[in-house]
């Protein structure tokens, strides 16, 4: 569509934007033309958003998030959903704060819910997690009651619609079971969840703000093996993956969003 209105009208183009991975817009950017000339710019170089607010975002921000958005770099973490989860890193013990809330999937095959916790700095410990095959959200609901009852749930925003196996929604049923169901309006995209998550795991500035319990095998396995499709969203072709990271992001996102920046252009 482009490259024919050019050709006629013999004008010049200048395509703007942000790297995101290695994808059409690097090819733009590292066209070898003689004709054509790149420039890659920081933030900071703008002159619009201010180095105390480019400094904040670091909290707010994964460090490789970071570099792509606010230094124009194009990145990759290979395939990983949770591509700054280190095992030797995260994966330890730490005592209950008190202060516990769930997030769950939910699914027939396989029904997960995952136990946190979180502390006076915002840093967050995964405890326990519950998988149930051919279940339903009334199970798992008595499961969670016995484990930590009337807490917050976190869960996928979908089930206000529905339920896997009622007339009544997941919600409702969360609900009748003791627990308060906080969800998204709309459901949250899976680059949002990701980027939630791998903040968590390690912000800008190095920060880890997420640990495991050794004992969440099923948690720690999502962490370590679910992919991404090719859209970066989370890859749903292994249903034995994708369930626990599914339960953690929701609660993660919920919790502890990426904040957008305002943004203001003077002409």
């Amino acid at each position: 569509i482009v490259y024919p209105m050019l050709a006629t009208t013999q004008a010049p183009a200048l395509f703007i934007g942000t790297p995101d991975g290695y994808n059409q817009f690097y090819d733009v950017w590292s066209n070898a033309d003689p004709e054509w000339k790149s420039w890659q710019f920081k933030t900071v170089d703008g002159g619009h958003v201010p180095r105390e607010e480019i400094e904040r975002a670091k909290s707010t921000m994964d460090a490789r998030l970071f570099r792509q958005e606010f230094e124009a770099t194009f990145e990759t973490s290979g395939n990983r959903a949770a591509y700054n989860f280190d095992r030797d890193i995260h994966v330890t013990t730490k005592e209950d704060s008190g202060k516990k809330y769930w997030g769950i999937d939910f699914n027939v095959d396989y029904m997960t819910a995952v136990l946190m916790c979180e502390y006076t700095d915002s840093s967050v410990h995964v405890l326990d997690e519950i998988r149930l095959s051919n279940s339903n959200t009334m199970e798992i609901s008595a499961r969670m009651a016995k484990i930590a009852p009337n807490l917050r749930v976190y869960p996928d925003p979908a089930g206000k619609a529905r339920s896997t196996q009622s007339s009544r929604s997941d919600h409702t049923l969360l609900r009748d079971a003791g627990f308060t169901v906080l969800a998204r309006k709309a459901h949250p995209s899976h680059r949002d969840r990701l980027n939630s998550l791998n903040r968590k795991l390690m912000d800008a500035n190095d920060k880890i703000g997420l640990s495991i319990d050794p004992s969440c095998k099923y948690v720690i396995k999502d962490l370590e093996q679910v992919q991404r499709d090719k859209s970066g969203g989370i890859d749903k072709s292994n249903i034995e993956l994708t369930h626990a990271l599914d339960a953690l992001s929701y609660a993660i996102e919920y919790r502890f969003p990426i904040r957008q920046i305002a943004r203001s252009v003077k002409w």
